[in-house]
């Protein structure tokens, strides 16, 4: 059996190997190695597919370079990571101890803190199970690299994929309807036909504030279980909208149910909770939060500014607390509230709607529909 001193070494340095290897393959892949950001800004930045002009010894030689680049990431990544970790111990034990509540940026610290150690796991697992998936997991999973790793680059190109997946689940959401109204008969055609005129009213409705009420019906009533409704507030939302939902935030790819609707719960709760300290934190939020909070809520574009940020923001907060007061409660029993993560998944699906048509407007869709000349 031997001395475990040497044994817990040897462990921790395969554990460090192992997260070392994992992230340097992982920023290599992502393109946010300092060589790769200088072959992108680069005019020739493309040669590489012309295989006449392709140099196997430049490429060679510039992979020790490559690799110090990367792991010098992997450090100031795991560092921060670690401060982030004792920075939220600090702030639990503060609440914990009935201290001052936690602020705006200390909730994102702690959901951040808590999402980047299980992201370098989860890839740490696929790294050793399955490292040709790498790939696949950041183009699918574009929030799985952890916010302590990312450059100012991968950050713009994560908002850019999650507003086209924004785009996409919308699209895809709409035509499933049309599909399973013309299709289906009987019960399931009668509840795929309901589904479709409200998918009408919505998009008829326009603007969030309006739009968002043709989605009561599917918020909770004096029907449902309030126990389960608090352990599973996503357990009716069926399977074309669960993965409309999961879209609309920048998650997709071939995932069990199960995991799309826990996934798509635990955001919707976070955003739940940050909104009731959003708005005191407003008008101090750098514009980086800004766009964080808007891509978090269906909101935003990566080249808006942060006054176009700020105000949209605003009316999301405007647009919940109507929504959870006005016309969502069940008329017979009015002092029951809306479950949070319910109201923040019909905002979601408004802003979202209107994020979308506003993408689109100079898109693809736009010349679709647009008369010819």
């Amino acid at each position: 059996h031997g001395d475990p001193a040497p044994c817990g070494a040897r462990a921790i340095s395969s554990c460090t190997h192992m997260l070392a290897g994992t992230w340097i393959t992982l920023l290599s892949l992502s393109g946010v190695g300092a060589a790769a950001s200088r072959r992108a800004a680069s005019p020739s930045s493309l040669a590489f597919l012309d295989l006449d002009e392709f140099d196997p010894v430049a490429a060679v030689k510039g992979i020790p370079g490559a690799v110090r680049d990367n792991l010098r990431i992997f450090r100031a990544g795991t560092g921060a990571m670690w401060r982030n970790r004792k920075a939220a111990s600090v702030v639990r034990k503060r609440v914990k101890q009935g201290g001052a509540a936690a602020s705006y940026s200390e909730l994102l610290l702690l959901r951040k803190s808590g999402d980047d150690a299980q992201k370098l796991l989860q890839a740490g697992v696929v790294y050793l199970a399955v490292p040709e998936l790498l790939p696949a997991m950041l183009y699918f999973f574009p929030r799985s690299l952890p916010s302590t790793f990312e450059t100012d680059q991968r950050r713009a190109r994560r908002y850019e994929t999650i507003g086209r997946l924004r785009s996409k689940a919308v699209l895809q959401l709409l035509t499933t309807l049309e599909e399973d109204a013309a299709t289906k008969k009987g019960k399931k055609g009668a509840r795929a036909a309901a589904r479709l005129e409200t998918a009408k009213e919505l998009l008829r409705a326009g603007p969030p504030p309006r739009a968002v009420g043709a989605l009561a019906p599917y918020l909770p009533s004096a029907d449902d279980d309030a126990k389960q409704l608090q352990r599973s507030p996503l357990k009716r939302l069926e399977g074309a909208a669960l993965k409309a939902g999961c879209g609309a935030i920048g998650l997709s790819g071939p995932l069990p149910g199960f995991v799309r609707r826990s996934a798509l719960r635990k955001h919707l709760q976070h955003v739940a909770a940050e909104d009731d300290v959003l708005a005191a934190a407003l008008g101090r939020m750098s514009r980086d939060e800004l766009l964080e909070a808007c891509f978090d809520r269906g909101l935003g574009a990566p080249g808006a500014s942060a006054a176009r940020l700020r105000r949209e923001l605003s009316h999301w907060l405007s647009l919940v607390r109507t929504t959870a007061a006005a016309g969502i409660a069940d008329a017979a029993e009015p002092k029951r509230d809306p479950d949070p993560a319910r109201v923040r998944l019909a905002a979601l699906s408004a802003c979202a709607v209107s994020s979308t048509r506003a993408e689109a407007g100079a898109g693809l869709p736009k010349l679709l529909y647009a008369k010819s000349r």
